[in-house]
């Protein structure tokens, strides 16, 4: 299901089954392409709908800058994940494996020599845990390719997720001090923004650090591994939730024009009307209040967005979305 709100001058919001859109809306061969794809999935999760969606871009059929975007960043997430499984590992050795593999670099692991060094280290472990030998290198690469998504706190070895967690941080601070200079409307509506950001960081931190922690005991993994595995998938699933929508809004905040103030204020107006808000289990009592406060403002600026009565309605469109409403009653 797709919920759109106000189109085209209405009021309230639509809901609409994925496999309808090309009834109501003229869609873009990308857009087509990427809703056949997501038609065929049983599951929608944010990290399947942006592999799928990284997919069509690629193929150029969204343009240019669409695709040399996918293109950079799965070629910077994959290099993130060979050399995160590799920092795993010479995590592993540097706790699990004794004095005589302190002095061992990573680039060693690259070596026959160092591996063989790394399978001896690593097989006292499992002799003393009881463990069996080749389910300690398996779990391993199990678990830096779980962990891949947020990755690891060393340079060349940080994930999407840890990335765009700290970014987040960046994208509040920059929008406050854009707002700065901004008359009254738009630095409260800018304050709000940065405010969401700020707490949205707050708790995906947390789920990052979780993820460092188990990192921290890798003996603790490879001894507990059905428990370790259970808990970190559903940490980094929850992070996903968490993340998901806030790329989108940093990077048209990224791309606003250096100086056209007027569009400045156009994609504040926007990044404020569809910043995600966090979901109910998530959030405190004590924070339910600023997040109803965060809705409520949001349905305001999102109809002054459409300008919702002020006579510019697509009438075609709103034919279309009312035939579909009566004909699913």
């Amino acid at each position: 299901m797709i919920m759109l709100p106000g189109l085209a001058g209405g009021l309230g919001t639509y809901e609409l089954p994925l496999d309808t859109l090309r009834d109501v809306f003229d869609l873009s061969v990308h857009d087509r392409m990427l809703f056949d794809r997501l038609l065929e999935l049983e599951n929608i999760r944010p990290g399947t709908v942006l592999e799928h969606a990284r997919a069509v871009a690629v193929t150029g059929v969204g343009g240019v800058e669409l695709a040399r975007t996918a293109i950079e960043r799965d070629a910077y997430e994959k290099s993130s994940r060979e050399l995160g499984q590799l920092a795993v590992l010479h995590q592993a050795l540097l706790q699990l494996g004794g004095s005589a593999v302190q002095d061992m670099q990573r680039e060693e692991l690259m070596t026959m020599e160092g591996q063989v060094r790394a399978r001896k280290a690593l097989n006292r472990f499992a002799s003393e845990h009881k463990v069996a030998n080749d389910t300690i290198i398996d779990s391993l690469g199990e678990w830096s390719k779980m962990i891949a998504p947020v990755g690891l706190e060393l340079d060349g070895c940080q994930g999407a997720l840890r990335v765009l967690t700290r970014s987040l941080r960046k994208f509040a601070t920059d929008i406050e001090e854009w707002a700065n200079s901004e008359q009254s409307d738009f630095r409260f509506m800018a304050g709000r923004v940065s405010s969401a950001t700020k707490a949205t960081y707050k708790h995906a931190l947390l789920c990052v650090e979780e993820v460092d922690s188990w990192n921290g005991e890798l003996g603790k993994v490879l001894t507990d591994w059905e428990g370790a595995k259970q808990n970190i998938g559903k940490t980094i699933e929850k992070l996903w939730w968490l993340l998901d929508g806030w790329q989108e809004m940093i990077d048209l905040w990224q791309k606003r024009p250096v100086t056209d103030r007027a569009k400045q204020r156009e994609i504040i107006e926007e990044v404020a009307s569809f910043t995600p808000v966090l979901p109910i289990e998530e959030i405190t009592r004590d924070e339910q209040q600023f997040w109803v406060d965060i809705r409520v403002n949001q349905m305001l600026w999102a109809g002054e967005l459409r300008k919702l009565g002020s006579g510019e309605i697509d009438a075609d469109m709103v034919d279309r979305l009312e035939r579909f409403r009566r004909q699913s009653a």
